[in-house]
C-alpha cells in the first residue's frame, strides 16, 4: 500500500496517497526550510512539530513534491503493529530530476485502520536549506534584468 502510494507520488500523481490520508492527517517536516514553513513558523524542540495540518495543507506538500519533480527511491521499507496503530518506516534517497537536490530520508509513517495519520520527516535539514538558497539564487538571477537591454538602461 505504501510503496504504491510511493510509486505513484513518482509518477506525478498523490491521489493515492491523500486517499490513504485521514481528514486531520499531519506531516512533520524538519529545520526551518520553505517546506517546513509553508503553512505555520518552525517551533524547535524535542517533539515532532506539525507543519502541515489536514488534507488541504498535505495537498499542498504533495502538489509542492510533484511540481519540483522529487522522486523517491526506496531502499527499504519497515512494517510493525496491529492495523489499529501501523508504524511504517521508509528509508529512501529523494532527488529532482537534475541532480540538484539529493538527499537520504527516513520517513516515519503513522496509520490507523489503513488511514495515513502522521507522516514524520527526518533528512538533512542543511541541504534542503541549501537548495532553498540556491533555487532562490536562481530565480533572482533570472529575473535580474540584463545589461544592455532598455529595461536595464531606464
Amino acid at each position: 500500500m505504501v510503496r504504491r502510494g510511493l510509486r505513484e507520488l513518482n509518477d506525478g500523481d498523490a491521489s493515492f496517497l491523500l486517499k490513504l490520508a485521514s481528514p486531520d492527517a499531519e506531516i512533520c517536516f524538519p529545520g526551518d526550510n520553505s517546506w517546513s514553513t509553508m503553512f505555520r513558523p518552525v517551533e524547535k524542540g524535542t517533539e515532532a512539530h506539525v507543519t502541515h495540518r489536514g488534507i488541504d495543507e498535505c495537498r499542498a506538500f504533495a502538489d509542492r513534491f510533484v511540481g519540483e519533480g522529487l522522486r523517491f527511491g526506496i531502499e527499504d521499507i519497515l512494517v510493525n503493529g496491529p492495523p489499529w496503530r501501523t508504524r511504517v518506516a521508509v528509508r529512501a534517497f529523494d532527488q529532482d530530476q537534475h541532480g540538484t537536490y539529493a538527499i537520504r530520508v527516513i520517513a516515519f509513517l503513522e496509520l490507523r485502520w489503513g488511514r495515513l495519520i502522521r507522516w514524520e520527516d527526518y533528512e538533512d535539514t542543511e541541504r534542503v536549506a541549501a537548495w532553498d538558497r540556491q533555487r532562490s539564487a536562481a530565480r533572482a538571477s533570472s529575473m535580474s534584468p540584463v545589461a544592455g537591454t532598455p529595461s536595464a538602461r531606464a
